[in-house]
């Protein structure tokens, strides 16, 4: 007899309203990050000319925003923490012609069903304001009391009764980047309305109404940056912007804020258009810093395409793309934006890739004539006098010089046999200033100068950074360069590593630094320039999971490392591939490109056809 299967019945049933605003906060809250968003967004869609954001301990304690737009009527106030009630749309069609941040009715319930929820809201036309609490999605209490015009709400324990979530957060110094990069771009988008951010006890920024976006950019973004502005109209884009010059770019994206009518986005095809509009004025890899406020007709933009509203699908993606690409390319080639630089003849002599080595002033020239200035390797390092015993036994030097006589000292090395034999290489000679030829037994290697120099710095700094030793040259006026709020973050969370890593840096109020050291390796760099670049390699190879120490001392060797374009005499070069065989990894440079490539006599002959 065949066995019956017995099942369980199952009644299909309506899950608790708890639960569901629970589900739906996990796509609307991510982080604290979401929820300074939506609150902001709710607060510029409130008609505030004025807005402030108080953070404590990265999110998680408290977020506050308070604004003073129309606030929101005592009878209004429970209805606005019910899943999907809205003041912005009324019918399916407002969907196709959104003018608001807000739309879904989903923000105000999913926040407050993970957190413990204070709103405070007064309008113009009342007498006094209303309180209302929420805990965990719960109504605790509301009555009213003595309040401004418009709306404060405050956030606190984020997500108390959901740990899973809180559990996944990230560390404080990474929530308060994602916390800073929102609160700047909303008060890019909203450039009109006056803006305050205080993160984690410290204000990041205090701004009043500004008539331009190039105003809030250079006091957002500013940085000792200059920034172009931008405005232009062609086929369905409307575009406002603020972009740097190119001798301002990044290495990563995250100066990059775009807006879709006032919408922070994330959009690669407009981020590419952005880049193309530069062509050949930054190289491949670096990336422009500013802001763009692209408007388009809301009929050709869908916003509703994920619960964080930051992702867009356009209906003519390539017009668009052509627009941003155009515009951005015709603001930098206006007349005075990009100087026409003409080579001196020495420069031209020095560039010059079939120069003869007299027209170079060797080492030892340049130790005896401080007034001698060609680009060569010596120059990044610590430039001094032969006298000067202390400052020539520096160990950042790759290449000693003997104090007596000012000659270059090649260091002895024994070669593997895999490279050539014990007594050394023979220089051959250069390509372009930046390959360098080296001749070792039956074989010829090819060097790219910047990544083998690269190589045996970070290996040096490396050590040096762990030790906390490296050698620092002390400024002779200090310096002050300001940061983005996301740098700023990024700088708090290396403060310690970044002091002892040659730098001595510190708070000098608002988002400004003080500089009075910066490693000796670096010394002969804009100081201000060159801190600013290593907050941005930090930030991007933190993001990619880089432990910090490895980061400085990366950013460190990438940044003091001889250039394509750097001359080295016949000795700097056999000196700098016999320090790289040294190396632990001497193979490629800490980004992964090759140091140099190896062709043996039988490899060249089977080239030529020599079996």
């Amino acid at each position: 007899m065949a066995e019956v299967k017995i099942f369980e019945k199952r009644w299909i049933k309506p899950l608790p309203k708890n639960v569901i605003n629970k589900i739906a906060a996990g796509e609307v809250v991510e982080r604290p990050a979401s929820v300074l968003k939506e609150l902001v967004e709710n607060a510029v869609d409130a008609g505030s000319d004025r807005i402030d954001i108080v953070i404590e301990k990265s999110g998680s304690t408290l977020i506050r925003v308070v604004d003073n737009g129309c606030g929101i009527d005592e009878e209004q106030l429970e209805i606005a923490f019910s899943r999907h009630t809205t003041s912005k749309i009324t019918n399916f069609a407002d969907l196709d012609r959104l003018s608001s941040y807000g739309f879904r009715g989903e923000a105000l319930p999913s926040i407050a069903s993970v957190s413990r929820l204070r709103m405070v809201s007064r309008t113009p036309d009342s007498d006094s304001g209303t309180e209302i609490i929420i805990e965990g999605g719960i109504l605790q209490s509301k009555k009213p009391i003595a309040a401004q015009v418009g709306t404060t709400i405050e956030v606190e324990d984020l997500f108390f009764n959901t740990p899973a979530r809180r559990k996944f957060l990230k560390s404080q110094s990474t929530e308060t980047r994602y916390l800073a990069r929102i609160a700047t771009a909303m008060a890019i988008s909203s450039y009109r309305i006056a803006f305050s951010a205080t993160l984690n006890g410290k204000k990041i920024f205090a701004l009043r109404p500004d008539n331009s976006l190039s105003d809030r950019a250079t006091a957002l973004l500013g940085n000792n940056n200059k920034f172009i502005a931008l405005i232009g109209q062609l086929g369905p884009v409307r575009l406002e912007g603020a972009i740097c010059l190119p001798e301002n770019v990044r290495n990563n994206r995250y100066g990059q804020y775009l807006f879709i009518n006032g919408r922070f986005i994330s959009s690669p095809t407009i981020s590419h258009a952005w880049v193309s509009g530069y062509g050949e004025l930054i190289p491949r890899g670096l990336f422009p810093v500013g802001a763009l406020l692209l408007t388009i007709d809301p009929t050709q933009v869908d916003v509703n395409v994920h619960p964080s509203k930051t992702e867009v699908r356009l209906a003519h993606e390539r017009e668009v793309y052509d627009t941003v690409k155009k515009l951005v390319g015709e603001s930098l080639r206006q007349d005075g934006i990009i100087p026409n630089l003409r080579p001196t003849a020495q420069q031209q002599g020095i560039s010059g890739s079939g120069s003869n080595q007299k027209d170079y002033i060797p080492i030892s020239g340049i130790a005896n004539n401080a007034a001698a200035k060609p680009e060569l390797i010596a120059q990044l390092y610590k430039t001094v006098s032969i006298d000067d015993e202390d400052s020539v036994a520096d160990s950042n030097r790759p290449i000693e010089i003997d104090k007596n006589t000012g000659e270059v000292i090649t260091p002895s090395v024994a070669v593997d046999s895999d490279f050539g034999p014990a007594s050394g290489f023979r220089f051959i000679g250069r390509f372009d200033n930046l390959y360098l030829l080296i001749a070792a037994g039956d074989a010829l290697f090819i060097i790219d100068q910047h990544t083998a120099h690269e190589r045996v710095l970070y290996e040096e700094m490396l050590e040096k950074v762990e030790k906390q030793a490296v050698n620092a040259q002390h400024l002779l006026f200090p310096v002050q360069v300001e940061l983005d709020p996301e740098q700023y973050a990024v700088f708090e969370e290396s403060l310690e590593m970044l002091n002892g890593s040659g730098f001595t840096v510190s708070p000098f109020g608002g988002r400004m630094v003080n500089i009075e050291a910066v490693p000796a390796i670096m010394s002969k760099k804009s100081p201000e320039k060159m801190f600013s670049k290593v907050i941005d390699d930090i930030m991007s190879l933190r993001k990619t999971g880089y432990d910090i120490k490895k980061a400085m001392a990366q950013s460190i060797a990438c940044r003091s490392a001889v250039m394509a374009g750097d001359f080295l005499t016949e000795a700097e070069a056999i000196g700098l591939m016999e320090l790289l065989l040294k190396c632990q990894d001497r193979y490629s440079c800490p980004h992964g490109r090759p140091t140099f490539l190896r062709f043996s006599r039988k490899d060249l002959d089977r080239q030529f056809g020599r079996t």
